[in-house]
């Protein structure tokens, strides 16, 4: 398993350089770093600098008692071994759907109180980093700015569902089960329209 430490991974002005001389497979990449799953329950992030594995390492490191984020098992300076989760990305998940399912919302309401509880200062989660699980639990990844910037509603899974077409379906059902939630992220809606 230790292979790993032979990829590597350069971010230039058009993006990441991955060189993985190694036979584990790449599952995902963004703007800091790439992910390879390493064994069936395991995966591990490289990150191109060190201050974004550290950042996402505190952010990982203080929800270790939640179940929507992945289990650590090591960091190093550039990388963090993780929990693999199996499941599909959420947008995946409702590409499909006309209305957004009640236990969705339930799962969506209890991953961002959940962000809230844990400290993160962000709490707009791309929705193509919800994973959801085999047995249909919502698990958050990529915390690489989780404790860096500040947003208290979710804009970017607002902004997603929109797209989807399951905005309005997910704020009625919302407004029907934490009524004082909705109120509060309504208001928060609006001001950022003006």
């Amino acid at each position: 398993m230790e292979e790993f430490h032979k990829i590597t991974i350069q971010k230039t002005n058009k993006g990441l350089i991955i060189n993985n001389p190694t036979h584990y497979e790449l599952i995902g990449k963004g703007v800091q770093g790439a992910v390879f799953k390493i064994s069936e329950d395991r995966c591990i992030k490289m990150y191109a600098k060190e201050r974004h594995c550290l950042r996402e390492s505190q952010a990982l490191i203080a929800g270790q008692d939640s179940s929507i984020i992945p289990t650590v098992f090591e960091v190093g300076s550039n990388y963090i071994v993780m929990e693999y989760i199996k499941g599909q990305p959420l947008k995946d998940y409702l590409v499909s759907n006309s209305s957004i399912p009640v236990p969705v919302v339930n799962q969506l309401v209890f991953v961002f109180k959940e962000m809230k509880r844990i400290g993160f200062s962000r709490i707009d989660a791309s929705i193509r980093h919800f994973i959801v699980t085999d047995d249909g639990e919502i698990k958050v990844v990529d915390h690489v700015n989780s404790l860096k910037i500040k947003r208290e509603w979710p804009i970017k899974c607002f902004r997603a569902l929109t797209k989807l077409k399951l905005l309005d379906s997910f704020l009625y059902q919302l407004k029907v089960m934490e009524p004082e939630l909705f109120e509060e992220w309504k208001k928060l809606m609006d001001i950022s329209k003006e």
